[in-house]
């Protein structure tokens, strides 16, 4: 007799706002453990408020698929998720993908492609150094080596040589990816099928270390796999962080959109203002309000020309739009400290929205405005880029601009 295979059943949770579900206390209680939403309890029994979420994706509790799809179009995101900033192109090849209903399917989809394109020439190699013991001198006679594992005994010798060889990081990053996609119970067979394959290209990478992904620094020589490395790294983080929060691999896929959106408004920043002459960094930790260093500042974007600060924008995935009034208190203080710190008279919040125009806020007592800008995230890749390129030309002032040349306001 064939076993019964009992779907799960599904509920929708809303990335803004208030959801309800129906779900057994312990189920409940296991949400609640991941923290990634709160979760209270109603008059109903067995029904549960869903409110103060700060992920999407998909996690599956016993019988019950939880699926928490994001404000953000899949379409947008997933080129945010990709964009590194090198390509020539924003409608190139490597950011198409098929928009599945689900984020890991959608995630899944764009990594496979990215792959794809990346390694259509094989795999990235690169030097690697290599520490080994041996009877025949090959490269460099590590004595210090030599003289704390084999003190006084000339043979076999300890050996240090660079290999160029496929095991590079690029590749132990898009392979942990994989690997961490064929663990994913949510995909569809489709998506699966076309895993494996791929996986096998990598047979002779070496796993990923435990940890943090770093990506490797961008060069000439990996500039066709930052699409893939960008996409890696985003599902390496929703796989790796429901884990440590106590759900199976196999069980959750959440990943924190409001990165993302951090991410690419820097990085697509950075690639439209640093050809004219200004550098773009992300997420400065050294920065400090009081004299004696204790509060500390982390801004997410700062624009400087020749050292100087001259612009300061932190991005708030939030919405917010003609019916919200002015941006909530809490953002506006943040922001005044970033510009009294950097001695800047203009400082940017950069909210995820729809169509509406900046707004400025003038504060008479320190001689700063707070600038409130909304960008849209819908529409196609070139729209997106359209839109960050004109907001680029807001944020840096006038004055600080090279002599001869304009930025189109």
């Amino acid at each position: 007799m064939n076993a019964v295979v009992v779907e799960p059943r599904v509920e929708k949770i809303a990335e803004k706002g208030e959801s309800y579900v129906a779900l057994a206390a312990s189920q409940a209680a296991r949400l609640q453990a991941l923290r990634f939403c709160r979760v209270s309890p109603t008059v109903d029994s067995g029904v549960w408020r869903i409110t103060d979420v700060t992920r999407v994706g998909v996690v599956v509790i016993d019988d019950v698929r939880l699926i928490v799809r994001p404000k953000t179009p899949l379409r947008s995101l997933i080129f945010m998720a990709s964009y590194s900033g090198s390509q020539a192109e924003v409608d190139d090849a490597a950011f198409a993908f098929d928009a599945d209903q689900d984020l890991p399917a959608a995630l899944a989809a764009a990594l496979i492609r990215a792959v794809g394109e990346a390694t259509s020439r094989g795999l990235l190699k690169g030097y690697v150094s290599v520490e080994e013991t041996g009877t025949v001198i090959r490269g460099r006679w590590d004595i210090a080596r030599q003289l704390k594992v084999r003190p006084g005994i000339p043979v076999p010798v300890e050996l240090t040589y660079d290999d160029y060889t496929e095991d590079v990081q690029e590749n132990r990053i898009l392979k942990a990816a994989l690997r961490a996609l064929v663990r994913l119970e949510q995909l569809p067979r489709r998506v699966v099928d076309r895993l494996g394959p791929l996986l096998g290209l990598f047979s002779e990478v070496s796993d990923l270390r435990a940890g943090s992904v770093v990506l490797p620094a961008e060069s000439h020589l990996n500039a066709h796999y930052q699409p893939a490395l960008r996409l890696a790294r985003w599902v390496l983080e929703a796989t790796s962080w429901a884990h440590t929060e106590g759900a199976s691999s196999g069980s959750a896929f959440l990943l924190n959109v409001a990165k993302v959106y951090e991410d690419f408004v820097g990085r697509a920043l950075r690639a439209t203002l640093h050809p004219e002459g200004f550098d773009i960094d992300l997420q400065v930790s050294d920065w400090r309000l009081d004299t004696e260093g204790k509060i500390r500042m982390r801004p997410d974007i700062v624009i400087s020309r020749h050292g100087r600060v001259v612009a300061v924008a932190d991005t708030k995935y939030k919405v917010w739009g003609e019916s919200d009034g002015s941006p909530p208190n809490a953002d506006v203080y943040q922001a005044l400290a970033y510009a009294v710190t950097a001695g800047v008279r203009e400082v940017h919040l950069l909210y995820v929205s729809g169509d509406v125009e900046p707004r400025r806020y003038e504060i008479a007592a320190t001689g700063t405005t707070v600038v409130a800008h909304a960008v849209d995230v819908s529409g196609e890749p070139e729209e997106l880029m359209g839109r960050v390129m004109k907001l680029s030309a807001t944020l840096v002032p006038a004055e600080a601009l090279p002599a001869g040349v304009s930025i189109d306001r």
